[in-house]
């Protein structure tokens, strides 16, 4: 599950871009290795939230270990020995919709929420990276300004995960459960900023903690470039992937950056 692009002002990037992410999972311990190409298109919604939308191509690598060998309890009934029968797997991903935008709630004020849903349009032999499963997350952000560029994020939010439906992977394998976040952030002048990541998941017990740091550079006046290495330290036994090495280019559109879009004109 990648982190929902909540809108940042601070970073001056628009509520109408294009990034375009090339990852590299891999895993020591299973000699699993993952390449994917995601898109994302982010979309105005309202005068301050945001629509995206993701569609991932991912090719899978199983090495030694197909994904019944190391965990038989998710296999459905048609799992059985030798599915999938390829080592090496390429297809499109699942499709993801959310919406972003700032929330005002009791006590707590510069709120953001996200919503994200995940479309039945991966293929279960792709699993864990992608399946015909149907994910719905809701999230909460609470950004702090500490001053001299720095900002604090804190995150919480839970995922509800409905299985595929198909008889390949048994329901075991889609769990739902908790999402705990925190990041803090250096931004310099537009298109430049720095990012170190903390993520918790504990779902039906199921849990790991992801480590990151992340940093983009400006190329044009409207775009950037970033690269982000992260790397999981807990949850041996569930993980997917040890080290996830990110390249990105993301194109702004001035018109939609924070104070530079358009306001409506007073009537005389």
């Amino acid at each position: 599950m990648d982190p929902l692009p909540f809108f940042t002002p601070a970073d001056s990037t628009s509520r109408l871009a294009l990034t375009v992410d090339v990852d590299r999972f891999v895993d020591t311990k299973t000699d699993w290795t993952l390449n994917r190409l995601m898109l994302t298109a982010v979309l105005p919604a309202g005068d301050d939230g945001t629509f995206f939308l993701r569609l991932p191509y991912l090719t899978f690598d199983t090495g030694e270990i197909p994904v019944g060998s190391r965990w038989p309890w998710v296999l459905g009934p048609e799992g059985g020995e030798g599915w999938p029968n390829e080592k090496r797997i390429s297809s499109f991903g699942k499709i993801e919709i959310g919406v972003t935008g700032p929330l005002v709630l009791p006590l707590l004020r510069g709120v953001d929420y996200g919503l994200a849903l995940g479309l039945p349009s991966g293929v279960d032999r792709l699993y864990p990276f992608s399946a015909t499963s149907i994910p719905f997350r809701v999230q909460l952000r609470k950004p702090v300004v500490l001053g001299g560029g720095l900002q604090a994020g804190f995150m919480a939010g839970y995922l509800i995960h409905m299985d595929s439906g198909k008889e390949f992977l048994d329901a075991y394998a889609f769990p739902s459960g908790y999402q705990l976040g925190a990041s803090l952030a250096r931004y310099g002048r537009p298109g430049s900023r720095w990012h170190l990541t903390w993520d918790y998941r504990n779902e039906d017990g199921r849990k790991s903690q992801l480590v990151g740091v992340q940093g983009w550079v400006p190329w044009t006046d409207d775009g950037s470039v970033g690269f982000k290495v992260s790397r999981e330290i807990q949850g041996t036994l569930d993980r997917g992937a040890e080290w996830l090495f990110t390249l990105s280019w993301r194109l702004d559109s001035p018109k939609y950056r924070q104070g530079q879009e358009e306001k409506p004109k007073e009537e005389d």
